[in-house]
């Protein structure tokens, strides 16, 4: 799944209406409680005395194949893998706290320019992570906007920009990506990239086939254009694929979760409001971020960021359908990244109280963390 949105958070959320009637029959468990959690709810890094992974802001997650949870810890600059109930984890992806450096065309201005040493072992700001097919995960970095894969080598491989990084990168080059949030693989191998503030989802070919290098398509939204329409996105943060071959995408400044058929170029609203407004009402989304499908009974999930809030939404949600709480105020500050596992549980990351936390129902429940 894909998972991983930039914009101004507005002040505090309305309360929230009542729940809604029973048309919400069939859908997974719901009104979970926390079972686990990673990360001590105090911002830093390294391991506590306790034995326990240190977050600074953790966004983007994921679940590896053999069901360990991928952590993008944005803040801290690299990307953790937790095996099943394990809350120390270790570094898959960059150097905890270590940045990579900025080219700057000032330094040794008698010398041509070049990438950092560093270039394919650190990270900068990594929002999002996925397990590549071939072996790997793949790293997005929204700083650096790229993808690049780690594991398989001594140094990461970039498939984002393709041919590699180049230290000539302008923003304001209309084809350019430009701070993405999300990344996945597509069934058919290619990479599929949330260019967040080219308001678009961009699929780039496979990278070990033969079309490697052509230029990437336009999934949805238009490039360098934002708005409500069917048509458009407003700053999307995650894009994932329905079983059917559907594109689902948090079209987040638009308060929305959006489906564009497969081939289609305008979408349907399945989540919020289709006209873009923001609100707290069950049926209602407030800055969208991460969207998981529930393998057991393919209900929608929304990490509902301003909202301080998750929400499943049934299979065939549209524009205003309500949707049941999964975890709200009470557990969450900013839950950022979600995916759900397919026991029933829900795991969700929280990038201001820093922790990461698995949802279950009927779950032992844990205090409310500390505001970091």
């Amino acid at each position: 799944r894909l998972v991983t949105a930039v914009a101004t958070v507005p002040g505090p959320p309305r309360p929230l209406a009542p729940p809604g009637p029973a048309a919400l029959v069939g859908m997974a468990p719901t009104g979970a409680s926390v079972a686990f959690q990673i990360g001590t709810g105090e911002k830093g890094k390294g391991i506590d005395d306790e034995g326990r992974r240190v977050l600074r802001q953790p966004r983007g997650i994921r679940l590896a194949g053999d069901g360990a949870l991928l952590v993008a810890d944005y803040g801290n600059s690299c990307v953790l893998r937790f095996a099943p109930g394990d809350a120390k984890g270790k570094v898959v992806a960059g150097e905890e706290g270590q940045v990579l450096p900025t080219v700057d065309p000032l330094k040794d201005i008698d010398r041509p320019l070049t990438l950092p040493e560093e270039e394919g072992l650190l990270l900068k700001q990594p929002s999002d992570v996925c397990e590549y097919p071939q072996g790997g995960v793949l790293v997005l970095d929204t700083d650096e906007c790229s993808v690049q894969r780690f594991g398989a080598e001594a140094r990461a491989v970039t498939f984002v920009p393709q041919g590699g990084k180049s230290v000539h990168k302008s923003m304001g080059d209309p084809a350019s990506v430009k701070n993405p949030r999300g990344v996945g693989v597509a069934p058919d191998g290619a990479i599929v990239v949330c260019d967040t503030w080219s308001h678009r989802v961009l699929r780039y070919p496979p990278p070990e086939s033969p079309e490697a290098m052509d230029k990437p398509a336009v999934l949805a939204g238009v490039p360098n254009s934002w708005g409500c329409c069917s048509r458009k996105l407003s700053f999307p943060s995650c894009a994932i694929f329905a079983p059917d071959g559907a594109l689902i995408v948090s079209d987040t400044n638009n308060h929305r979760v959006q489906r564009f058929a497969p081939g289609e170029a305008e979408a349907t609203t399945i989540a919020g409001s289709a006209s873009g407004h923001r609100g707290s009402g069950l049926a209602e989304l407030n800055m969208p971020t991460g969207i998981c499908l529930d393998p057991q009974d393919g209900s929608l999930i929304v990490a509902d960021r301003a909202n301080s809030r998750v929400l499943r939404f049934p299979k065939d949600s549209r524009a205003g359908t309500e949707a049941r709480l999964v975890a709200g105020p009470e557990v969450l500050s900013s839950p950022w990244g979600v995916c759900a596992s397919a026991d029933g549980a829900v795991f969700v990351t929280d990038e201001r109280r820093a922790i990461v936390v698995r949802l279950e129902e009927g779950g032992a429940g844990a205090p409310r963390p500390p505001a970091a």
